[in-house]
Parts: structure tokens; sequence; C-alpha cells
């Protein structure tokens, strides 16, 4: 049922600054990046500056996206924004605490994919102690002081790891298509190296924005056109890195492999914006804003270097995007998740 809500475009902006956010979600803040703590001759090996950004430096990988200090913020704040719109890091039907109980005799691995900043394995790991986590990624922007049952590598996503077939009994990624040549393969090597009845968690955003039922018949193309531009020209450039969105699917390719039961897809919708009338969704939808247009300022490298669109195209293209994003009330974007046990 529709819920009741206003139709008026007061989102509140003049309050929307980073501040606000920010301080509505201590710990957001990149206070100890691995990158502030290398030696200056390792820099060069991990990071190079494009554009004013900081960007990975090995070659083989696709991700788009800067691994700077604002970029890490933005990762840091989402993942508090999906905390508190799931209630956990997990959804409450995925059985991870069932997966991860201890048993006498035998040690539990557990192993977070492109884990970025850490934060998702950090919070879990402390609900579990007695598991061993892993986290990967390609650079190093994780903490130098994770948990005693936490370790980070290095490792591109894209080329299978030198771990056992059956090593894990979890495996998370969370926002890795835009690191991911081949979603088919990458579950092959899920498949691999869960142990049977393992778990595996996928959360993946939609590709394109939406709007909230109550507003209907208001659709993102006649009333947010230039954001619907927007992941248009985001989507062309994503596919011309050979990168190729896969997120509300996954459930029909886990179930594709063979390998996969128990498919559970689920998805939960944000407010973009103060639109909504419950206290704590404005909350968030006041904070996934500020994430969603650091997002935008973060892929624009991306879309300059791509072609997609003229400078001066993306330049007027940029500016009505942020006034639809502060202005146009409604819209909502939608996380993905879907979790499945190795058969």
């Amino acid at each position: 049922m529709p819920i009741p809500v206003p139709l008026n475009e007061d989102l509140d902006a003049a309050s929307d600054d980073e501040s606000d956010y920010e301080h509505s979600f201590p710990g957001a803040e990149v206070i100890d990046p691995d990158f502030e703590e290398l030696l200056p001759e390792d820099f060069p090996t991990y990071f190079s500056e494009r554009n004013g950004r900081l960007f990975h430096s090995h070659g083989s990988s696709p991700y788009p996206l800067p691994v700077d200090t604002p970029e890490q913020e933005r990762m840091n704040v989402q993942h508090l924004v999906l905390f508190e719109l799931m209630g956990a890091p997990y959804p409450d039907c995925c059985p991870v605490s069932d997966v991860l109980a201890e048993e006498p005799g035998r040690q539990k691995f557990a192993l977070d994919i492109c884990t970025g900043t850490g934060k998702w394995v950090m919070d879990v790991a402390q609900d579990f102690p007695h598991v061993a986590f892993r986290g990967l990624d390609i650079v190093p922007i994780a903490t130098q002081y994770p948990l005693p049952n936490v370790q980070f590598t290095m490792h591109d996503v894209n080329r299978p790891t030198t771990w056992a077939a059956g090593t894990f009994d979890f495996i998370h990624g969370r926002s890795v298509t835009m690191a991911v040549t081949s979603y088919p393969a990458l579950l092959a090597e899920v498949a691999r190296l869960l142990r049977p009845r393992g778990l595996f968690l996928s959360g993946e955003w939609g590709r394109y924005p939406a709007f909230h039922p109550a507003f209907a018949p208001r659709t993102p193309a006649t009333h947010a056109p230039a954001l619907t531009a927007f992941f248009a020209h985001l989507h062309a450039a994503l596919v011309a890195r050979g990168l190729h969105p896969v997120s509300p699917p996954i459930a029909a390719l886990l179930a594709h492999t063979r390998a996969f039961a128990e498919i559970v897809p689920r998805a939960f919708c944000i407010p973009l914006g103060p639109w909504h009338p419950a206290p704590a969704l404005k909350h968030l939808g006041r904070a996934y804003r500020i994430v969603l247009l650091r997002y935008i300022a973060s892929v624009r490298p991306m879309l300059v270097e791509s072609g997609v669109a003229s400078a001066e195209e993306l330049e007027g293209m940029y500016e009505r995007v942020e006034r639809e994003v502060r202005t146009v009330a409604g819209l909502v974007f939608v996380f993905h998740t879907v979790h499945a046990r190795k058969i």
C-alpha cells in the first residue's frame, strides 16, 4: 500500500551540507587509510593521480572509481546507511549466524570480495571472533590495524585466488560489478571456494533511479530526465570498459551455475533526499543524497575519458543532475541482495 507523502518539492536542500551527514554518521571519516602509511617509494606501485583524483595503478583491473579520501568517506557512509536500512550488515533472512556458528574442532573462514575500506568485514568479524575473515581488494585502503581475526590481502577479483577448493564457509561481495569483467566467472570461483552448504551473499545497487509508488504516475524519464540521462551515459561508459551491469539478474546467474540452491533475492528501497515522512528514512535519505552526489562526482573522470559525451554536454548535464537530486521528491534507489547456499 503506498505511503501517504506530500507531493511537494521542498527537500530541505539548504540544511543538507556534507558536515551535517558526516556528523550524523561518526566513523565515516577516513582515519588511517593504508596509502597514508606507505613509504613514498611504494606509492606509485598502488596509486596514480589523474584529474586531481587518486586512482589504483593496477593496469589489468577495469575498476573506474577513485580510491582517495573523498571516495573512501563515501563508501564508509554508504556502508553505515545500508547498515541502518537493513538493521545489520546483511539482511535478516540471510543465515549468516547459522553458517558461522562455532563447531568444535573446525576453524571457520569467511571472505569479503572487493572489501574497499574494510568496514563491512570489520563489523561482521566483531560479531564472530571465532571465525577467520579475509578481505580482498586491488588496493590497500583498508585499515592496517584489523581485528585479530581479520586479514586483508591485495588481489584482482578477475583472477582466480590461490586458496584451495572448499576453504570458505561464507563469501560476501557488495558493489563489486564495477570491478568484475565476468560475473559468471566470479560465481564459478565463488562456487569453487565455498564448502558444501557454504553461503554466498551479494549486494548491488540498481543501475537506475525509480519513483516511490506514492508518486505515480511519475517516471524518472519525465520527472528526472537529467538523472536518467546521466545513468544511461554511465552505463555506456561501463560497457565501453568491459563492465556489464548485472545487479538485478544475479539470482538468475546463480541458478544458471547449477552450483547453488536456496536462492533468496531481496530488494531494499532508500529515499533520495529527505522527502519521506518517516524520521528514520528522512535521515537516511538526506545522507544517501550526499552519497549519490559524491558518487556522481567520482565517476566524472571516467565519463570524460570514455567519450560518451562532450565536456560541454557533461557540464550542463551535471548542473541539471544536481538540481534534480536536490529538488525532485519521491525518487528512490534500490539495493538488491541475494543469498544462496552452495550445493
